[in-house]
């Protein structure tokens, strides 16, 4: 895949280049050329502005004035062209402050840069909440984009002077003072007036906000902050040896082998590990609302930024989406939950490349009161994709607290797109009960049984007397355990050939040694039991990938498996309706609203699935279907073509809905949250594409009359050769 480009790097490539070439790789000469290009902006004069913060920089640099002015004077006209116009001056010049980094120190620091679209929106949400007399902070500032964006946007509302915000309200913080320096001259291309600047100066500090002493905050804003804006650092704080080899130069595929000399870095391993259990140790004394898992850098800020803000106060922050849906990040939701009595949330999907990461990444603007004297509303929940010059919400739903919490007992938030997904989400929560339920139907074991890494050394990449074939997750689709074939390479480069499912067999990466497994693990994999793959994604084709898992092979740790108490002996029962539950349409549309790039223990188990057991009319039915679906893989049952293994899914659909107590009008609702469904099938005359699956699923839900319009697109779809809930990857095996 190749690397992702920041949108914001296209529009200011121009202004890139006269900088380059003025700064020929100096960060204080490119500073230099900014601050001058303040000036000429805002009417300051540079002189003076160099005189007030920059002597020592200047005399280092030695660079002739009349020269920089001259790169600032062409810099702003770069600034001026078409492409630049969508973002305004001072934001560009914060843009163009950044520290320039490598992929390596963006990791390890979690310097994920704030598009210029993404500050426009998150100031927009506070500023008409900046009155005289605040005071507003951002605590990870860097080159000060998020403040000087509230800057304009406050001086937009026209309520305060953008010269006394400057003054008087702002205050920053970073561990760079070079940032500072960016900060200061992106915020002083607001006003033309010098003294605004001088005072602004007195409130950027230089330090770990994170580790500042509480009489230093008390000092800069006795009594706390009135808003609290930001984008914190994403990054889990951890040492591995891959970034450890990275941040060294070494080129390497994430999941590869280790070379010998990769080995050579164990002491560099162990002190970098020392180094951050004791930052975890400082960070330690003031962190209540961590939780559990590892500790994360932007979990850390939100905590702080709660506490340094006022009675009544705001935030605003850019963070991860896991802040609403991992388990790790509980204690910070409850307390915002009880803490705010205005809470929005806004999910946002990297699509518009507002970082140079994987366009489906999703991330959330956060944006609460905390403490203050009014009642507690509904939490907001809003979905916003990006455009040239901001962010445009596209959806919005009012969330009861009380309703939240009587769902999803953790308060993880389901990421409905409005009203009527948020009611069927609680229709069907209210009808099925968690997965992992204590006292629920299920009482499933869980486990991984073989780690691709911890365990690798015992890993043959031939098979031998002896060994076990290992499943990995790319093994796994919907109903088959053998989907694909490794062909070549490892990690991410490995090469993987899609397998038709009457011709597939076992071709592995990896055989293990079935005499190193523990004998409760040894046991199992001599059982029929369900697997499932914990890579996916929300916005896939489909996103719960499960199949039984035959005697025989053991399963890698991206493949859990599950097996079931069963009293009645109908342990491979509980399997079968299992797996053919989870690949329904409705609770693949149930887990769609809780993850994104992976199905973890915490998210499956709080799946609600249907009150259907094995022995009822509908569970059984479900089994027999579970079973012949499972039977197409090798050949191994004579009586389902591709034509009726699609039937026979479409009937487990409608009957799974019907459990939940829904219909056909609700199964439409769901299936518009599957729009990868049928690439690759033929398509109707005048019809941008197939939805094959769709119409069967309908033409099976609907009754007599209702019926006949499905089924008459069914009819004509399958004349041109269509076969419904074919995945992408293998519509040319229905040629």
């Amino acid at each position: 895949m190749s690397a992702v480009r920041a949108y914001e790097e296209g529009v200011l490539a121009k202004a890139e280049a006269v900088l380059k070439k003025a700064a020929a790789g100096d960060p204080e000469r490119r500073l230099e050329v900014l601050e001058a290009t303040s000036c000429a902006y805002a009417g300051l004069d540079t002189g003076e502005y160099w005189a007030a913060f920059c002597a020592d920089s200047r005399a280092r640099t030695g660079t002739g004035e009349a020269a920089v002015k001259a790169r600032a004077t062409e810099l702003l006209q770069a600034l001026d062209s078409p492409a630049c116009t969508v973002i305004p001056v001072p934001l560009a010049l914060a843009s163009l402050a950044r520290a320039e980094i490598s992929h390596g120190e963006r990791r390890s620091t979690g310097a994920y840069y704030t598009d210029f679209r993404l500050a426009r929106y998150l100031a927009g949400g506070v500023a008409e909440h900046i009155t005289p007399g605040v005071r507003v902070i951002d605590p990870a500032a860097g080159s000060g984009l998020l403040l000087t964006a509230l800057a304009l946007a406050v001086g937009a509302q026209g309520d305060v002077n953008v010269t006394d915000f400057v003054a008087n309200a702002v205050c920053a913080a970073d561990l760079s003072d070079l940032a500072l320096r960016g900060a200061r001259l992106a915020l002083a291309a607001t006003t033309d007036d010098l003294k605004a600047v001088l005072s602004l100066d007195e409130r950027l500090l230089q330090g770990d906000s994170l580790l500042t002493d509480d009489a230093v905050w008390e000092q800069v804003s006795p009594g706390g902050f009135d808003v609290v804006i930001g984008n914190p650092p994403w990054e889990k704080l951890k040492v591995t040896r891959h970034e450890l080899l990275a941040n060294a130069g070494v080129v390497r595929h994430y999941g590869a082998d280790y070379t010998p000399h990769d080995d050579d870095l164990p002491e560099a391993l162990s002190q970098e590990r020392r180094k951050m259990l004791d930052y975890l140790e400082q960070l330690a004394t003031g962190a209540q609302l961590q939780g559990r898992g590892e500790a994360d850098l932007y979990k850390l800020f939100l905590e702080f930024s709660c506490r340094r803000l006022r009675p009544g106060g705001w935030l605003a922050l850019l963070v991860p989406a896991g802040l609403i849906r991992s388990q790790g990040t509980e204690a910070l939701r409850r307390f915002l939950f009880e803490s705010a009595a205005e809470l929005d949330f806004t999910i946002v999907e990297n699509r518009a490349r507002f970082f140079a990461i994987d366009t489906r990444f999703k991330f959330l603007s956060v944006k609460a009161q905390l403490a203050g004297d009014a009642a507690p509303g509904p939490m907001v929940l809003k979905h916003a994709s990006g455009t040239d010059t901001g962010l445009r919400e596209t959806a919005h739903v009012s969330i009861e607290r009380s309703e939240l919490a009587r769902v999803r007992r953790d308060l993880t938030v389901p990421e409905v797109r409005g009203q009527a997904e948020w009611e069927l989400f609680v229709r069907m929560a209210r009808a099925g009960t968690p997965f992992g339920d204590a006292d629920g139907p299920w009482q499933p074991h869980l486990a991984r049984e073989v780690d691709m890494s911890r365990d690798r050394a015992a890993f043959r990449t031939s098979p031998a007397d002896g060994h076990l074939p290992v499943v990995e997750g790319r093994m796994v689709h919907q109903y088959r355990s053998r989907a694909k074939a490794h062909r070549s390479g490892t990690g991410r480069a490995a090469q993987w050939d899609a397998l038709a499912a009457q011709d597939a067999v076992v071709t592995p990466q990896y055989w293990y040694p079935a005499n190193k497994l523990r004998r409760g693990l040894a046991e199992r994999t001599q059982m029929v039991r369900a697997g499932f793959c914990d890579v996916t994604g929300q916005t896939n084709e489909r996103t719960l990938l499960t199949a039984v898992i035959p005697p025989g092979v053991v399963c890698g740790n991206k493949v859990p498996t599950v097996l079931f108490n069963a009293p009645s002996g109908d342990g491979e029962a509980r399997v079968h309706l299992w797996v053919a539950l989870m690949n329904s349409i409705p609770v693949d549309w149930l887990a769609r609203r809780i993850t994104t790039t992976s199905m973890n223990y915490f998210l499956l188990m709080s799946i609600p699935l249907p009150p259907i057991a094995p022995d009822s009319p509908d569970g059984a039915r479900i089994i027999e279907l579970s079973r012949e679906l499972t039977e197409l893989e090798g050949r191994r049952c004579p009586t389902l073509d591709a034509g009726a293994a699609a039937r026979a899914r479409s009937e487990i659909d409608v009957l799974v809905a019907r459990a939940y107590g829904l219909g056909a009008e609700e199964l439409q609702l769901m299936l518009e949250d599957f729009p990868l469904l049928d690439r690759g099938q033929p398509v109707l005359d005048a019809e941008e594409g197939s939805t094959i699956t769709r119409d069967l699923v309908l033409a099976q839900a609907h009754s007599n009359v209702a019926a006949e319009p499905w089924a008459d697109r069914v009819s004509r779809a399958q004349r041109l050769g269509a076969v419904g809930y074919v995945p992408a990857d293998y519509a040319r095996f229905c040629e």
